[in-house]
C-alpha cells in the first residue's frame, strides 16, 4: 500500500479491503490523521505486549515516528541499528542480526495486540515482512445488517474465467505460503529467543536442593569518630575529597577501622537482586553469603552463583582454569580480562579505573560451568569494575539481552559449559546495555 503524509494527514491507495477478522467483515477508510496514529502509537507502547521490552518499544516508536516525518532513508536496518541499538556505523548487519529479529518480535506483539477483541476497532499499525516502513490502516466493523432475501435466478450465469485472472490467483497463493514460511521462521526465532534465558538457568533451577549466593565484599574503612563519619555522611557533593583534618593529606591510621565482611558493593547488591528475582520466580529457594563466611564446603553441598570479580576470592578461585578469566597488574594500574587462548590480546583493558572507576566501557564475564572440583553447576556473574557486574545481571535476567549472543552460539550449547565476554558501555557513570564481544563454549 502507497501513502504519502499531507497536512498532518495520511492519505492511501485504492486498497480499501482487509479479510475478515473474528466473525467480522472489516472495511478500510481514510484519510488517517499522523495525530491518530499517534495517539494509537502510545497505546501500543503501553499495552501489555510492548510494556515489557525496550527493544521492541524503540523499534516500534522510532520507526512509527520516522514515517509520520517523511524520513523514509532513517526506516533502513543500518539507519535502525544505529539510532535504535546503538551500533556503529560499519557494523555487519549480516553478523548482527539485532534490527531483523527485533522487527519479527514487534510484529509478533502487534499481531497478538490486534487478535484481542477490545482492540478489533482500533487504527492498525503494521509493520510487514520484508521491511521496516510501517503501514496505517483505519479499520471499521460494518453493522451486520442482513440484506433482503431474494428469489435465487433460474439460471445463473457461469463465470467465465479469465487466464489473467488464474495467474493472478496462483501468484496470490504462492505469496501466501511464501509469508507463512517467514512467519514460522521468525517467530520460531523469537520464541528461540525468549527461552534462552530459560535453558542458560535450566541446569541450576534443576539441581536438588536451595541456590548458595556468594557475594564479594571490599575491604572498606571507616572513620573511627562517629561524628566525623556523620559529617561526611551528610555531605551533599559526593565528587568532593572529605579529610577529618582540613589542611591536612594524610589521615592517621589510628583514626580508622578496617571492615572485611560488613560492606557490599552497589553493583553486586543489583545483580543480585536481579538474579534473585529470576529465582523467585521459579520458585527457587537460595541463600546469600559473603564470600568472606562462604567455605569450599558450602560450594561442594550446593549449586552456586558467584557475583563479583576482584572482591570475591571464590569467583577468582573457580576461573582461574578457564579460557577468560580476570586479572590485574598493580604496579600498573591495570585491570583485564584475559583470554587464555590468546594471551596477547589486549583489547579488555581498564587502564588507572582505581579508586574512581571514570571509565568508558567496563568488561564483565557470564559463565555456567560445571565445576570439575565440587561437582556442581556454578554460575559467575562478575565485572571489572561495579558497573560491570550490574550489567550481567541484566544480561542473564532480560532475554532481549540475549539477541546479540544466540547467533554466536551452537547447538546444543545449553547443555555445555560456557563463558560469555560483554563490553559494557558506562554512561554518566551508570552501566549501559552489555554487548557481547566473544564467546566460548566447550
Amino acid at each position: 500500500m502507497q501513502y504519502v503524509v499531507k497536512n498532518d494527514s495520511i492519505t492511501f491507495g485504492t486498497c480499501r479491503n482487509m479479510p475478515q477478522h473474528s466473525g467480522e467483515n472489516l472495511i478500510l477508510s481514510d484519510p488517517v490523521t499522523a495525530e491518530e496514529v499517534s495517539t494509537q502509537l502510545d497505546r501500543l507502547l503501553t499495552s501489555a505486549q510492548f510494556r515489557a521490552s525496550r527493544r521492541c518499544q524503540g523499534l516500534l516508536r522510532t520507526v512509527t515516528e520516522r514515517t509520520l516525518a517523511g524520513d523514509i532513508t532513517a526506516v533502513k536496518e543500518r539507519m535502525l541499528g544505529m539510532s535504535v541499538f546503538g551500533r556503529p556505523a560499519e557494523y555487519d548487519t549480516s553478523q548482527d542480526p539485532i534490527v531483523r529479529v527485533t522487527a519479527a518480535e514487534v510484529r509478533k506483539k502487534l499481531a497478538q495486540y490486534y487478535q484481542e477483541p477490545v482492540h478489533h476497532s482500533e487504527l492498525r499499525i503494521e509493520l510487514l515482512p520484508g521491511g521496516y516502513v510501517p503501514e496505517f490502516r483505519r479499520v471499521l466493523a460494518e453493522t451486520g445488517v442482513v440484506p433482503d432475501r431474494q428469489a435465487p435466478a433460474l439460471n445463473p450465469p457461469v463465470p467465465v474465467e479469465h487466464p489473467v485472472d488464474s495467474r493472478l490467483r496462483w501468484y496470490a497463493a504462492i505469496l501466501v505460503v511464501i509469508a507463512a514460511g517467514l512467519t514460522v521462521f521468525f517467530v520460531s526465532r523469537v520464541t528461540w529467543k525468549d527461552q534462552a534465558t530459560e535453558r542458560f538457568w535450566a541446569p541450576v533451577l534443576k539441581s536438588p536442593g536451595d541456590i548458595l549466593i556468594c557475594l564479594g565484599q571490599p575491604v572498606v574503612y571507616n572513620l573511627r569518630s562517629t561524628e566525623e563519619q556523620d559529617r561526611i555522611q551528610s555531605m551533599t557533593d559526593h565528587s568532593a575529597t572529605p579529610s577529618p583534618n582540613p589542611g591536612q593529606d594524610l589521615i592517621p591510621l589510628s583514626h580508622l577501622v578496617v571492615f572485611w565482611d560488613r560492606y557490599v558493593a552497589l553493583g553486586d547488591a543489583v545483580c543480585m537482586a536481579r538474579i534473585t528475582g529470576l529465582l523467585e520466580r521459579h520458585g527457587k529457594r537460595f541463600r546469600a553469603r559473603g564470600e568472606g563466611a562462604t567455605s569450599f564446603t558450602d560450594l561442594r553441598e550446593t549449586p552456586a552463583i558467584l557475583i563479583g570479580a576482584f572482591d570475591n576470592r571464590w569467583t577468582l578461585s573457580a576461573a582461574s582454569n578457564l579460557r577468560f578469566t580476570f586479572t590485574k597488574d598493580s604496579s600498573q594500574e591495570t585491570d583485564m580480562v584475559r583470554d587464555r587462548d590468546h594471551p596477547d590480546r589486549k583489547d579488555w583493558k581498564l587502564k588507572s579505573a582505581w579508586p574512581y572507576w571514570d571509565v568508558e566501557n567496563d568488561y564483565a564475564i557470564v559463565s555456567r560451568i560445571l565445576d570439575v572440583t565440587t561437582g556442581r553447576p556454578v554460575v559467575i556473574a562478575a565485572g571489572i569494575t561495579q558497573f560491570g557486574t550490574m550489567a550481567t545481571g541484566e544480561f542473564l535476567t532480560d532475554p532481549d539481552c540475549w539477541s546479540d549472543v544466540l547467533p554466536r552460539l551452537p547447538r546444543n550449547w545449553e547443555t555445555k559449559n560456557l563463558q560469555i565476554v560483554l563490553r559494557v558501555p558506562v554512561i554518566h557513570r551508570a552501566a549501559g546495555r552489555p554487548r557481547v564481544v566473544d564467546t566460548y563454549v566447550w
